[in-house]
């Protein structure tokens, strides 16, 4: 079951890069103009644009290809920690506006339903990352 539990998260998160990346691409209009209203300066907004979706994209990849798996989620935990901190910033009532840039039925949670459901994805990563990298060492041993 350990062995399986990586495939099975990693799938999920193949699932979930391609879903909103796939929602900002399709819906672009929309999700360029969301995204200037972010708290962010207009030109790192402007960056976030591209980079976001990319970056989702990128990791779906890493996690599909056997050999950067491990890449993949790790790359996957950085950017839920980002968008966990982003949201954690928002409850806590830091920034004066609170606009949803995320893709899909995800756009439609309420912040706390987004903590929820992004801190189970933060929890599935690095649970994966511990069982591959403690097996990895046990294949060493």
């Amino acid at each position: 079951m350990k062995t399986k539990l990586p495939q099975v998260i990693s799938a999920a998160f193949i699932l979930l890069w391609i879903y909103t990346a796939g929602n900002k691409l399709l819906n672009f209009h929309s999700y360029k103009q969301e995204m200037s209203l972010q708290v962010f300066s207009p030109d790192f907004a402007a960056i976030l644009v591209y980079a976001v979706p990319f970056i989702e994209i990128l990791c779906a990849i890493l996690l599909l290809i056997k050999k950067t798996n491990t890449l993949g989620l790790g790359l996957s935990l950085l950017l839920m920690l980002a968008f966990t901190g982003y949201i954690l910033l928002i409850i806590s009532g830091y920034f004066p506006k609170t606009p949803c840039s995320c893709g899909g039925v995800i756009k439609a949670m309420g912040w706390k339903a987004h903590l929820i459901f992004n801190l189970f994805f933060l929890t599935a990563a690095t649970l994966s990352l511990y069982i591959k990298l403690k097996l990895e060492v046990g294949d060493k041993d």
